[in-house]
């Protein structure tokens, strides 16, 4: 797969200019993010924005699941039937109201305590969603650089264990979670040439 810009010069109208001279309107809508193979061109318009530079849309409303599958600061230190069916139940209402942006991390919900990593748990609420709907999800999902992590390669690992976990081939943003502890600038450098590539 690879992300295609397509369409209009977007910010290099002034603006109204599509409104006064109607034969500029197709040069002044915005430019359109468009994955090869896919079959759905998301539009600005459509209650999205755009992630920096890159042409990747999301709702304006993202939804964090770092709770979903914690123990250690949530959940009152148990994850149970009760709080997996309430999670279920935030990631379905969060669809039914066009809220399609979730975040993550591969730390979120650690195998501690009984906790369910919330990788596993959103991909699995996507995977059963997708069954009854057609819907399409955007997710970010952080790498943990932590102290004994080093390089492209940890990154590498990291990404193709988190995509397993969600289940899914790509996410929409691979984030570097707490940037700057631990002296980690050859993993942001790393992350940065991972995404030049």
């Amino acid at each position: 797969m690879a992300l295609q810009v397509t369409g209009g010069v977007g910010c290099c109208c002034p603006p109204g200019s599509a409104r006064r001279l109607p034969q500029a309107a197709a040069l002044c809508r915005p430019p359109r993010a468009v994955v090869s193979g896919a079959t759905r061109v998301v539009e600005e318009d459509e209650g999205k924005v755009r992630l920096g530079g890159s042409g990747v849309a999301v709702t304006k409303l993202g939804i964090g699941a770092w709770s979903w599958g914690d123990t250690t600061y949530w959940n009152d230190s148990e994850w149970d039937d009760r709080r997996l069916r309430e999670a279920q139940d935030a990631f379905d209402a969060s669809i039914d109201n066009g809220m399609t942006f979730f975040d993550t991390a591969e730390v979120y919900g650690t195998a501690l305590m009984g906790a369910v990593n919330s990788e596993t748990l959103l991909g699995g609420f996507i995977k059963e969603r997708q069954q009854k709907d057609q819907i399409e999800v955007s997710v970010a999902t952080k790498f943990a650089a932590l102290p004994w992590r080093f390089g492209r390669g940890s990154v590498l690992s990291a990404l193709k264990k988190s995509l397993d976990r969600l289940g899914l081939a790509s996410v929409e943003l691979y984030q570097l979670h707490w940037p700057g502890i631990w002296g980690n600038e050859g993993t942001r450098c790393s992350i940065r040439t991972l995404c030049e590539s």
